[in-house]
Protein backbone atom coordinates (compact mmCIF):
# COMPACT_ATOMS: atom_id res chain seq x y z
CA UNK A 1 0.00 0.00 0.00
CA UNK A 2 1.06 3.76 -0.84
CA UNK A 3 -0.58 6.42 1.20
CA UNK A 4 -0.37 9.91 0.27
CA UNK A 5 -0.79 12.35 3.18
CA UNK A 6 -1.47 16.15 3.60
CA UNK A 7 2.16 17.22 5.07
CA UNK A 8 3.44 13.80 4.81
CA UNK A 9 6.93 12.45 2.83
CA UNK A 10 7.72 13.52 -0.37
CA UNK A 11 8.70 11.68 -2.75
CA UNK A 12 11.33 12.87 -5.64
CA UNK A 13 10.47 14.66 -8.28
CA UNK A 14 11.64 14.72 -11.60
CA UNK A 15 10.48 17.49 -13.99
CA UNK A 16 7.80 17.08 -17.25
CA UNK A 17 8.88 16.23 -20.30
CA UNK A 18 5.49 17.92 -21.61
CA UNK A 19 4.87 21.47 -20.76
CA UNK A 20 1.39 23.21 -20.43
CA UNK A 21 0.21 26.44 -22.57
CA UNK A 22 1.58 28.89 -20.11
CA UNK A 23 -1.44 32.20 -19.56
CA UNK A 24 0.23 33.93 -16.71
CA UNK A 25 3.64 33.59 -14.24
CA UNK A 26 6.30 30.90 -14.48
CA UNK A 27 4.67 27.98 -13.70
CA UNK A 28 7.28 25.40 -12.98
CA UNK A 29 5.69 21.34 -13.06
CA UNK A 30 7.09 17.91 -11.87
CA UNK A 31 5.64 14.42 -11.07
CA UNK A 32 6.38 11.25 -9.71
CA UNK A 33 4.60 7.78 -11.09
CA UNK A 34 3.85 5.65 -8.66
CA UNK A 35 2.72 3.32 -11.29
CA UNK A 36 3.55 3.10 -14.57
CA UNK A 37 4.15 0.57 -16.78
CA UNK A 38 7.52 -0.41 -18.06
CA UNK A 39 7.33 1.23 -21.38
CA UNK A 40 4.00 3.28 -20.08
CA UNK A 41 0.89 2.07 -19.96
CA UNK A 42 -3.02 2.74 -20.02
CA UNK A 43 -3.23 3.36 -16.28
CA UNK A 44 -0.60 5.56 -14.12
CA UNK A 45 -0.62 7.01 -10.33
CA UNK A 46 1.68 9.41 -8.69
CA UNK A 47 2.09 12.98 -7.37
CA UNK A 48 2.13 15.63 -9.63
CA UNK A 49 3.37 19.48 -7.92
CA UNK A 50 3.45 23.08 -10.01
CA UNK A 51 3.91 26.46 -8.73
CA UNK A 52 2.35 29.23 -9.07
CA UNK A 53 0.92 30.81 -11.80
CA UNK A 54 -1.87 29.93 -14.77
CA UNK A 55 -1.71 27.44 -17.50
CA UNK A 56 -4.21 25.26 -20.09
CA UNK A 57 -4.40 21.64 -21.12
CA UNK A 58 -6.30 19.54 -22.71
CA UNK A 59 -6.45 15.58 -21.20
CA UNK A 60 -5.35 13.27 -22.92
CA UNK A 61 -6.44 10.47 -20.12
CA UNK A 62 -9.27 10.56 -17.97
CA UNK A 63 -8.32 11.75 -14.42
CA UNK A 64 -9.19 11.79 -10.73
CA UNK A 65 -7.13 13.71 -8.73
CA UNK A 66 -6.87 14.96 -4.98
CA UNK A 67 -5.51 17.90 -3.87
CA UNK A 68 -3.11 17.17 -0.70
CA UNK A 69 -1.44 20.79 -0.51
CA UNK A 70 -2.23 23.92 -1.87
CA UNK A 71 -5.45 25.79 -3.70
CA UNK A 72 -5.98 25.40 -7.41
CA UNK A 73 -8.96 26.75 -9.38
CA UNK A 74 -10.08 25.07 -12.16
CA UNK A 75 -12.39 26.51 -14.83
CA UNK A 76 -13.35 24.41 -17.71
CA UNK A 77 -14.34 25.12 -21.30
CA UNK A 78 -17.92 26.49 -20.28
CA UNK A 79 -16.48 28.80 -17.51
CA UNK A 80 -17.64 26.56 -14.48
CA UNK A 81 -15.14 27.55 -11.91
CA UNK A 82 -14.12 25.83 -8.45
CA UNK A 83 -11.53 25.73 -6.52
CA UNK A 84 -10.11 22.90 -4.91
CA UNK A 85 -7.92 22.86 -1.83
CA UNK A 86 -6.46 19.91 0.59
CA UNK A 87 -9.11 16.85 0.32
CA UNK A 88 -11.05 18.08 -2.59
CA UNK A 89 -11.21 15.94 -5.30
CA UNK A 90 -11.87 16.22 -9.31
CA UNK A 91 -12.54 13.98 -12.43
CA UNK A 92 -11.60 15.22 -16.11
CA UNK A 93 -12.71 13.50 -19.29
CA UNK A 94 -10.05 12.61 -21.68
CA UNK A 95 -10.27 15.57 -24.00
CA UNK A 96 -11.31 18.11 -21.74
CA UNK A 97 -10.00 21.61 -22.19
CA UNK A 98 -9.22 22.88 -18.40
CA UNK A 99 -7.88 26.52 -17.49
CA UNK A 100 -5.37 26.27 -13.91
CA UNK A 101 -4.76 28.89 -12.13
CA UNK A 102 -2.57 27.82 -9.03
CA UNK A 103 -3.61 30.19 -6.10
CA UNK A 104 -0.73 29.07 -3.74
CA UNK A 105 3.24 28.78 -4.10
CA UNK A 106 2.72 25.10 -4.63
CA UNK A 107 -0.18 23.05 -5.58
CA UNK A 108 0.23 19.08 -4.65
CA UNK A 109 -1.96 16.23 -5.64
CA UNK A 110 -2.15 12.67 -5.96
CA UNK A 111 -3.64 11.38 -9.40
CA UNK A 112 -4.81 8.83 -11.40
CA UNK A 113 -4.85 8.31 -15.24
CA UNK A 114 -6.80 6.16 -17.39
CA UNK A 115 -6.61 5.61 -21.07
CA UNK A 116 -9.97 4.07 -21.93
CA UNK A 117 -8.60 3.75 -26.35
CA UNK A 118 -5.64 1.78 -25.05
CA UNK A 119 -7.75 -0.53 -23.59
CA UNK A 120 -9.10 -3.67 -24.89
CA UNK A 121 -12.31 -4.63 -23.74
CA UNK A 122 -11.37 -7.56 -21.52
CA UNK A 123 -9.31 -4.63 -20.30
CA UNK A 124 -5.57 -5.74 -21.36
CA UNK A 125 -3.53 -3.08 -23.06
CA UNK A 126 -3.61 -2.35 -26.70
CA UNK A 127 -0.55 -0.41 -26.96
CA UNK A 128 2.13 1.22 -24.32
CA UNK A 129 1.30 5.03 -23.76
CA UNK A 130 4.67 7.29 -24.78
CA UNK A 131 4.49 11.37 -24.57
CA UNK A 132 5.24 12.98 -27.20
CA UNK A 133 5.38 16.03 -26.24
CA UNK A 134 3.29 19.27 -27.38
CA UNK A 135 1.96 19.23 -30.68
CA UNK A 136 3.86 22.10 -32.26
CA UNK A 137 4.10 25.83 -30.56
CA UNK A 138 1.72 26.31 -28.05
CA UNK A 139 0.09 22.98 -28.23
CA UNK A 140 -1.55 20.38 -25.87
CA UNK A 141 0.23 17.89 -24.20
CA UNK A 142 -0.69 14.38 -25.81
CA UNK A 143 -0.33 10.57 -25.26
CA UNK A 144 0.58 7.80 -28.41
Amino acid sequence: MIAYKAGGSKVALTPLAVKPDIIAGDPVEASARIVDAAGGGPIRTGIYEVTKGSFRITFAFHELATVLEGEVELVDAAGNAVTYGPGDSWFCEKGETVTWTVKSDRLRKCFMAVDPDHLRRDGGAVEPLTYKGPAGAGGVPVLA
